[in-house]
């Protein structure tokens, strides 16, 4: 009998190293998951900001072109940055809160994800 209870306890000890191995991966899955999608993230960010910041020089330059005023070509591209930020404070829950929410769980609950199509 004893060697039974010792059988059995060997069995338990490796399912549990086992579910434990099982867990880790999980874990490492959606750490390397985030920190491609942060990685992926700052960089497209990065290089978005970069071609902004270029375009709105031109069109700076280009409106003050137009208005024979560089001074208010700037004004006229800050203006519209400035319009373009109300808007999005106005709207911010359904332009930033709810997407990132749902990227967030879908990120680290893949399989919550799959539930939720059936």
């Amino acid at each position: 009998m004893p060697d039974g209870l010792d059988g059995l306890k060997k069995d338990v000890m490796e399912y549990l190293e086992i579910k434990l191995d099982i867990i880790r991966l999980h874990i490492a899955e959606n750490l390397s998951r985030v920190f491609r999608n942060t990685v992926t993230v700052i960089v497209t960010g990065y290089l978005l900001f970069l071609i902004l910041l270029f375009l709105s020089f031109a069109a700076g330059y280009f409106i003050g072109s137009l208005l024979d005023s560089v001074e208010g070509g700037f004004l006229c591209v800050a203006g519209f940055y400035f319009l373009m930020l109300l808007i999005f404070l106005l709207f911010r829950k359904q332009i930033v809160d709810r997407p990132v929410i749902r990227a967030m769980v879908s990120l680290l609950f893949p399989k919550y994800r799959d539930d939720e199509k059936k």
